[in-house]
């Protein structure tokens, strides 16, 4: 009977060290709000966690009540593409095609489209454009000002599809106006509609704004340096700028994030990414996927006035995590493990898009564990306390080895009756 109580005490310690080992290592939590109705949930991730999250989010967990780890699939819904679409050739006319501007006049045979690919012969360069819609090709009406094609080169062959999704829409005519910026246009070898390109979601979700930003500038010579400071390391792929002192300008920046500690104007860091700003344009830009805290903007004024950079904004395009949680169970996303990998779950094996039908489940703000903010405060002249602990646990064994002793002798007095 005793040995069953050993027994059963040993494997509820090993079932308890197992659960925590699931949390050990994460920095933070957040609660999840109540599940009302068992199935699949979409888990947004703003900013406030983000931050907390290395931009591969191999740190993100789901866990229970008992600290286990529950399956979940990470999604980028505006990177995701449905891989057996179907392309259709569209009509279509350029009128212009310049260093200035490139017009396309595309021609809408089917009732309703979302989506216009421009196969474009293999290139690294990015570009602005517009696009409109029109019944007669000759009253125009905005669909959106403002379009970054960023195409990527194809892993084989020369050319590659670049799709510009928007609203679901049943125009005529489109137009699309490509800003060249003085500079020579996309070899544009066909213009294709796909009947499922792009995830619906694409166009439906927004971008998350991170909070605002420090901003030091300090000009030299021909040379304006920017250093940019976030509040944390909140992820980011696009920055946009506000500039003034010039009205018309049209300049070389350089983006570049510091490595280490030692940085400074003269020693920004390493390059990454170049763009070109205008007037004439947006002043929004895609930049490589990053979470730095510090970054600078380096521009080249060449002989003209300096602009000045009165505010620069970092956004990040919306990622979601989907998991099937079971109705009244208490979950909570734990992260901030910089030991962490990628865990591997079935699920991402069957279930590998976001639906609209899925339900949202909203998440709390990032709260530290307590066992990680505590902060041991050294005490003076406390050897006295360690000795009194090791004499009482010497103590505690020297009890229980008499004990035993004596247990063993009155066996051995009860084996020789």
């Amino acid at each position: 009977m005793m040995r069953k109580k050993w027994i059963s005490l040993l494997l509820f310690c090993v079932i308890t060290v197992c659960c925590n080992a699931q949390t050990v290592g994460y920095k933070f939590y957040s609660q999840l709000d109540t599940v009302k109705k068992s199935g699949f949930y979409n888990i947004e991730l703003p900013p406030a966690l983000t931050a907390h999250l290395k931009t591969d989010y191999s740190d993100l967990r789901i866990v229970n009540d008992s600290g286990k780890w529950v399956p979940h699939v990470l999604h980028f819904p505006t990177s995701e593409v449905v891989n057996d679409a179907i392309n259709f050739d569209l009509k279509y006319t350029q009128p212009e095609n310049n260093k200035v501007n490139t017009s396309l006049i595309i021609v809408n045979s089917k009732n309703v489209i979302s989506n216009i690919g421009l196969v474009i012969n293999n290139t690294l360069a990015e570009r602005f454009c517009t696009l409109s819609g029109s019944n007669d090709s000759k009253n125009w009406f905005v669909i959106n000002d403002s379009i970054l094609i960023d195409p990527k080169p194809a892993a084989t062959g020369t050319a590659n599809t670049f799709f510009i999704a928007f609203p679901p829409s049943n125009y005529r005519f489109f137009k699309i106006v490509i800003k060249n910026n003085n500079k020579d246009p996309f070899e544009i070898r066909r213009i294709v509609q796909s009947s499922t390109a792009v995830l619906p979601v694409s166009y439906q979700t927004k971008s998350f704004q991170n909070p605002p930003v420090a901003i030091v500038q300090k000009d030299s010579g021909k040379i304006s340096y920017i250093k940019i400071s976030q509040q944390q390391p909140y992820h980011f792929d696009n920055i946009s700028l506000n500039l003034s002192g010039v009205k018309y300008f049209s300049r070389e920046a350089d983006l570049y994030i510091p490595v280490g500690n030692n940085h400074s104007f003269s020693n920004p860091g390493q390059l990454l990414h170049s763009f070109i700003i205008s007037n004439n344009s947006t002043l929004q830009f895609k930049v490589p996927f990053s979470n730095a805290t510090i970054f600078y903007l380096i521009i080249n004024n060449e002989d003209n006035l300096p602009l000045k950079v009165e505010e620069v904004n970092t956004t990040v395009n919306p990622h979601y995590i989907t998991s099937y949680l079971e109705k009244d169970n208490n979950y909570k996303l734990i992260l901030g493990n910089e030991l962490a990998t990628f865990p591997i779950y079935d699920l991402s094996n069957i279930y590998t898009k976001i639906s609209d039908s899925i339900s949202l489940l909203s998440a709390g703000n990032a709260t530290a564990f307590k066992e990680n903010s505590i902060t041991v405060k050294p005490v003076k002249n406390n050897k006295w306390i360690l000795w009194s602990a090791i004499f009482a646990v010497l103590f505690i064994l020297l009890l229980f080895t008499i004990k035993m002793v004596k247990e063993v002798d009155k066996r051995k007095q009860d084996d020789s009756l």
